[in-house]
This record gives C-alpha cells, structure tokens and sequence, in this order.
C-alpha cells in the first residue's frame, strides 16, 4: 500500500487526454471498454497532493475490495449524484480553477473521467460499480495517523408560512438588507486576506450590524423585505443554522430560500448553552431534544436563541431542490458537505460510519455508501470531517438531528497508468 503524505509531488503531469464514446453490449465487451478508457487518463504514476501543504493529510492507496461494504451499496444511485457534479466540472477553466489535491490531479482529469460518466445513460448498478472501479482508485483519508473523524448530517427544514402577515403568522423571514454592506479586507490589507466585516453605513463611517436580539425586536423595520411570515420562530430559528429551507403555503404551493447573508455576528449554539446549564447532557442533545426543551420551556424560547447573536437573511431561489457550494443540486444520502481545503468538491466518497434508526428498535446502524464531496459548511472544518445530506421531510430531520457519529472515508480519484 502507498502512504502519500500531502504536498509530495510525484510526477510531472501531461493534458492531453483523447476520449471517445462507447455503446453498452455485453458484460465482457463493458468491462474491456472500460478498462481501456480508464487507461488513457494519465501518463504518470499514481501520486495525489493536497493545497494545504504541510498540514498533515495523509491517502493511503487501496483496493476496492478492502472497501467496507462496497459490494453492498448502489452505486448506480452515485453515479447519478457523481453526473450532477460533472455539469460543473466539465465547465471549470483548467487555467483558472484552484481545489484540494489539483497539484497532482488535474482539471483536464476530472473532465475526461466526467465524459466517460456521460456515456453512460441509464447505467444499472453493476455497471455504475464498475465504472467507479475502471476509473478510480480509492484513498484511505488520515489526519496524520488518525483515520477516524466527525460525520454530522443535516437536511431541509421546513417552514408553513404565509405571504402576508396574520395573527398566526408574526414571524418574519427577512430577505438581505437593503442597507447592509460585506467589506472584503483583503482588498485593502493584503494580510487580511479572507477576512471580512459585515455592517452598515451610517453618515459615512462603517458600524456593526444588530445582533439577533435586536433584530427580533424590530431594528429591520422598513430596511428588509420580508419574504414569508412564518408561524412559529423555532422553525425560522433552525432554517438558519442549516442555511436554507422549504417555505409551505396554505395553498400548497412551495418555495426553496436558501442563504444570502448575515449580520456578522459569531455563532453561538444553543445546544451547547442547553449543556453548559446541564438542562440536557451532552450524549443527549440533538435537534430534537433542544425543540422538545423549548416546547417545555416556551417562556425561556426566545431568550435562548437571542444568545446566539448570529442572525441569517436569506433570499428565494428559483431552483426546486437545494443546491451544494457549486450551485450542484444535493442528493439526499449521497451529497457530503466537506472541508474544501483539503477535499476538492464533486469527488467521489466512500464513507463508513452509522447514523441514527429511525424504525424505534435500533440506536443506530451502518451507514456505508459512496457519496459526492458537494457542499460546505461552517462547521465542517478539519481533514475527516463531513456532513451528510438527508434530504427534507420528518426522517431526514429525525437522523440529521442525530448524527453524530465516529467514521472514516476514502476519497476515489482518478486511475492513472504506471
């Protein structure tokens, strides 16, 4: 097995890449095909780099079979994912484009193993599995020595709503400031760079924008559009901290609003407040049990989310399902939000953890797939480190709210020749 330990070049790297098309017939003739595509890919030796150099991301090179439950899954169900994100891979500038592991892993890859991808319409989950298997090899993810990591999830809440206030409907879902202003420091120190503040102008001088608390009270009055008046803030509360949602009309019809921006404030979360106060323990706490809290405790509700001074703006999209990082729609199950400085975005993922049942008989279960490196978050900081997407409804939210479970992955990148 070959330990590659991150920011080790290993060989110079030539693009041009010759592709064709090919015909599904036979099992042989699919697999000989394949195989023979998966050959042209590089010219060089099998050697992966990261752009975080130094910061001791190790891939260990493996076997598809050493793969924990590989025979098991539906790849075809990734493949489909995997398709989703060669829409944009095939469009990046290989002149331009910047993402984890390129110092060793090229645009102009990417882009030939996504035309492969795209001949293959309506692949049933054998010939998924294969392709997978012809282009790719699999990479165990360590940081340093530890292979074991943090895996969340997290899903599309969902708000009912009204377009025009009532006396049920008080909440409001605030569309981005007109008066807010994002200041890109690193425009103006070069030391700063990624670095902003968030405020607003007033008489020409830069101050903080109101915290949550402010806010609810009302500082917004005729600066934000308002884009659904919500019946219940614990909703609006939490479609924040997961950066988007479905708004539910008494008419059935239904809108996708994601995020536009914030207040500039740090995040605090509740949940850890909940600990701290030791009105939930630790092991305990999820979603669920800080909204059952707060259904106990209706009096204390709006006091506890004041202290986290964070407050979301978000703005309608005109898209029917949520979109990842790249503006990729997400794949319940098979879309992972992950650490872009060390993972790039619309790679494939095998992960092994378990995630919560929801049939009330089991704690938990394996939970062992591949998946799409396709969003970010905040939160999800570090080399293993990942937040599965699980769609909307009441189970996705029940095993979102969950989650918090020990796993590894390994990420598959492209197969190239010796």
């Amino acid at each position: 097995m070959d330990d590659i330990l991150i920011g080790r070049r290993a060989c110079a790297r030539r693009d041009d890449y010759h592709y064709m098309k090919f015909s599904i017939y036979s099992s042989r003739i699919r697999q000989m095909i394949i195989f023979v595509l998966s050959a042209i890919v590089l010219p060089c030796g099998m050697a992966y780099g990261s752009a975080a150099s130094g910061s001791g991301m190790t891939l260990s090179k493996t076997t598809f079979a050493r793969l924990p439950g590989w025979e098991r899954d539906n790849q075809a169900e990734a493949l489909l994912a995997f398709r989703q994100s060669c829409a944009e891979i095939v469009n990046r500038n290989p002149e331009s484009y910047k993402a984890a592991l390129q110092e060793h892993v090229s645009t102009q890859t990417w882009q030939a193993v996504c035309k492969a991808a795209a001949a293959l319409h309506q692949a049933d989950n054998r010939t998924a599995r294969e392709f997978f298997e012809s282009w790719f090899v699999p990479f165990h993810v360590r940081d340093r020595e530890d292979s074991t990591g943090l895996f969340t999830g997290y899903y599309m809440p969902v708000i009912h709503a009204r377009l025009q206030a009532d006396k049920r409907y008080t909440v409001p879902v605030h569309a981005l400031p007109d008066d807010w202003v994002k200041i890109d420091l690193g425009a103006f120190y070069p030391d700063m760079a990624g670095k902003t503040l968030v405020g607003q102008v007033k008489d020409h001088l830069l101050y903080p924008y109101p915290e949550r608390r402010a806010i609810i009270k009302g500082a917004l009055a005729g600066k934000a559009r308002v884009l659904a008046w919500a019946d219940n803030p614990v909703d609006v509360y939490f479609a924040q901290v997961q950066g988007s949602s479905l708004v539910e009309l008494p008419d059935r019809q239904r809108f996708i609003i994601g995020y536009a921006g914030d207040n500039g404030h740090r995040y605090t979360s509740i949940g850890k407040i909940l600990i701290a106060k030791r009105e939930i323990s630790r092991e305990a706490v999820s979603m669920q049990s800080i909204r059952a809290w707060i259904m106990r405790h209706p009096d204390q509700a709006e006091n506890l989310m004041n202290q986290n001074a964070s407050y979301v703006f978000f703005k309608k999209l005109d898209y029917s399902q949520p979109l990842g990082t790249e503006k990729i729609p997400l794949t319940p199950r098979r879309s992972l939000a992950v650490d872009q400085r060390y993972l790039p975005l619309g790679a494939p993922v095998w992960l092994s953890t378990s995630v919560p049942a929801y049939d009330g008989k089991h704690a938990s279960k394996p939970f062992q797939r591949l998946l799409v490196t396709q969003d970010t978050g905040g939160a999800i900081k570090g080399i293993v480190r990942g937040d599965v997407y699980w769609g909307s409804g009441d189970q996705a939210a029940y095993i979102a709210g969950h989650m918090n479970s020990p796993g590894q992955y390994w990420i598959l990148l492209p197969r190239t020749q010796a």
